[in-house]
């Protein structure tokens, strides 16, 4: 299960970085117009204003470091096995929980504010549609974040409780 997990996170944030990098620089070098199919917007002839591209770059590459820093911290919570100290697997946890939740805020800047960045100086956008839903599916890494924060509060108090414990043996 370890070899599974661990071969998924590496896989989805290779093609992640992969599939996110090649759009967003790529448009800011203009290589490529493909940013208005990332969003499954009408293609344009033009490209959006430098400055709401390197927004996206910039928020598109916060939230791959924080789901980076998540799949770190799953991947030693694997590797430590079941002899894992309290402490070392709450402070792992919280950073799970961080990065988690900072993912799943990146990924909502991107399908919310960066989509009505971009189209920012064209003069119909009607046809566009701005199907940005907070409570969509993706909002399972908000929860699952807060879910891990707890779990690592209670597993920093059961550390407190077993060095506490220790001094008494």
């Amino acid at each position: 299960m370890n070899f599974l997990a661990k071969t998924a996170m590496l896989i989805s944030l290779i093609y992640y970085v992969v599939l996110i990098g090649i759009a967003w620089i790529g448009q800011i070098l203009g290589l490529h117009n493909e940013i208005w199919d990332l969003y499954d917007f009408p293609v344009q002839p033009g490209s959006p204003p430098l400055w709401t591209l390197l927004v996206g770059l910039l928020v598109s590459a916060g939230a791959l470091a924080c789901l980076g820093m998540a799949y770190a911290a799953i991947w030693r919570i694997l590797k430590g096995g079941r002899g894992q100290d309290f402490r070392d697997l709450a402070r792992r946890l919280k950073r799970v929980g961080i990065g988690l939740i900072g993912f799943w805020l990146g990924y909502n800047l991107l399908s919310g504010a960066v989509q009505h960045l971009i189209v920012i100086g064209l003069e119909d956008i009607r046809d566009f549609d701005f199907g940005w839903d907070p409570l969509d599916l993706d909002i399972v890494f908000f929860i699952l974040g807060i879910a891990m924060m707890a779990i690592s509060q209670t597993l920093e108090r059961a550390w407190l409780a077993e060095e506490e414990n220790q001094q008494f043996l």
